[in-house]
């Protein structure tokens, strides 16, 4: 925990006490979002920068408002463009979480920029992830939900508006939990450094579409390029604005 004292294992523990042991560590979080007191969000149209995630560089600007927009639900496939939205807020300075994904590319977002230590790997949330992902919101920016399942539309609608009332972030990677404010389809476009049976990759294309309740639909094309040896970069290319099959989608 934040204060030195070692944490309480959760294995062991009934649902309840591991519930309210990752509370407790929630607590712990400097700068937490508070549970006790809801931050109200502002407007889409009169959305505060304070009210956005930054998200710098080409990334962003594939992005509504540039960023990810505090208190709503975004749907994102697992993958490059995933590891790079979280590596930007913890750049940020803000916590986040991932459930999920046993195979989660942490080098990955390591060579994004992202900051390891305002990160935590949840890999097995156990038969209930909903309930995991609720306790997160009350502390951390930004929580993904990262592993398959259903919800029941009661229980979407509360975490949906835990997510709101507390300013936070929540991505989902996969259908069934709830419907996304912003959803964001990939698509690999292609390669650049790789031949036949040979050469070293250089960048992976991806065709980016970014739909939302108040925007239109557009379609970028988005480079992640190997800029040095321990770090990447992104660039971006406008492409047509139509959807095409092979899209990855969540929501």
């Amino acid at each position: 925990m934040a204060d030195g004292r070692p944490e309480t294992p959760l294995t062991g523990l009934t649902r309840a006490e591991q519930l309210d042991a990752l509370r407790a560590r929630i607590a712990a979080v400097p700068g937490k979002v508070g549970a006790t007191t809801p931050t109200p969000t502002a407007p889409t149209a009169g959305r505060r920068p304070a009210d956005v995630i930054a998200v710098p560089g080409d990334l962003g600007s594939v992005l509504p408002e540039g960023g990810l927009a505090r208190g709503s639900v975004v749907g994102c496939s697992s993958g490059s463009l995933l590891l790079g939205l979280l590596a930007a807020a913890t750049q940020a300075g803000e916590w986040a979480a991932v459930l999920g994904n046993p195979r989660l590319g942490l080098l990955a977002f390591h060579e994004m920029g992202g900051n390891l230590e305002r990160l935590a790997h949840i890999a097995d949330p156990g038969p209930d992830p909903l309930a995991v992902t609720a306790v997160l919101l009350d502390g951390l920016g930004v929580v993904v939900l990262d592993h398959p399942g259903t919800a029941a539309p009661s229980r979407a609608r509360a975490v949906g508006a835990r997510v709101r009332s507390h300013g936070a972030v929540l991505i989902v990677t996969t259908t069934g939990w709830i419907r996304p404010d912003v959803q964001i389809h990939t698509r690999t476009a292609g390669y650049t450094g790789l031949g036949r049976g040979r050469g070293r990759l250089q960048a992976v294309h991806l065709d980016v579409r970014v739909t939302s309740r108040s925007t239109r639909p557009r379609t970028t094309r988005l480079t992640l390029h190997g800029a040095t040896p321990d770090r990447t970069r992104w660039s971006t290319q406008a492409t047509a604005t139509v959807a095409r099959p092979g899209w990855e989608q969540t929501g």
